[in-house]
């Protein structure tokens, strides 16, 4: 499932506008409503740092995003009723997305802030575990999985509020975050389904990878509500690590 994916990626860019003597070089500080800066700077940081991370603001690496734990649990009302989890899993591909656009963002934190990206492929690799029913059909298994998601529009919408502390120093803290991932295909590859047996596992990745689409679309709820906390705890790491004054010319 083409989950979690990045993305929390997208957030690469909240980390462009630092002071710039303690930035590595190229790194331009946005005015706060500077759209086309904000969206130079998400793409500036892709490029540069999504592999390495700023650890002078608190950016871990995004590519590859390693992740501890996702889960999707069972819904009862649709045709894809599974319990899926994955555990110590990467999130690949995010280095390679571009910005089209980064909205929304000014001293009034009560607005939402829009994020879109293209990613263009978006690889989900770790230990994964699944069981239920996917088209009235019974799946089980347990081992390591590949799933790639291909040509990939993200959007995030992201509320903060602001926290002040002393003089101009204002911080922000994430509220409520909704990631949304639409992909233009999405392929499956899960290892050690039905314990290993070949002509299951191969019939129920034929059911899987022809009807990813019906597939996908059931499961994006709970996908987007897993990316949206892994987009937290990257913002969250950032926005309580430097006040707005120091992170953008406001």
């Amino acid at each position: 499932m083409e989950l979690t994916l990045a993305l929390v990626l997208l957030f690469g860019f909240w980390s462009t506008y630092g002071h710039a003597s303690d930035l590595p070089s190229g790194i331009q500080r946005c005015a706060i409503v500077d759209e086309q800066c904000l969206e130079n700077g998400v793409n500036y940081v892709l490029r540069n740092y999504a592999q390495s991370g700023i650890k002078e603001l608190g950016l871990i690496p995004l590519d590859p995003l390693h992740v501890k734990k996702f889960k999707i649990g069972r819904n009862p009302h649709s045709p894809v009723n599974i319990d899926l989890s994955f555990h110590e899993m990467d999130i690949l591909g995010l280095h390679q997305g571009v910005a089209r656009r980064v909205s929304g963002f000014t001293t009034d934190l009560s607005r939402p802030i829009e994020l879109v990206m293209d990613v263009p492929e978006i690889g989900v690799r770790g230990p994964y575990s699944v069981d239920g029913r996917i088209l009235i059909l019974p799946i089980t298994g347990k081992g390591n999985a590949d799933i790639r998601l291909t040509k990939t529009k993200v959007r995030a919408l992201i509320k903060f509020k602001p926290i002040s502390k002393g003089d101009h120093q204002t911080y922000a803290e994430v509220v409520d975050i909704k990631v949304e991932l639409d992909p233009s295909h999405v392929t499956y590859h899960l290892e050690n389904l039905f314990n290993g047996q070949k002509d299951l596992s191969e019939n129920m990745h034929a059911l899987i990878n022809e009807n990813w689409k019906d597939i996908f679309s059931e499961l994006k709820p709970g996908i987007g509500e897993a990316f949206g906390l892994i987009a937290k705890s990257v913002l969250d790491r950032i926005f309580g690590k430097l006040p707005l004054e120091h992170l953008f010319v406001v």
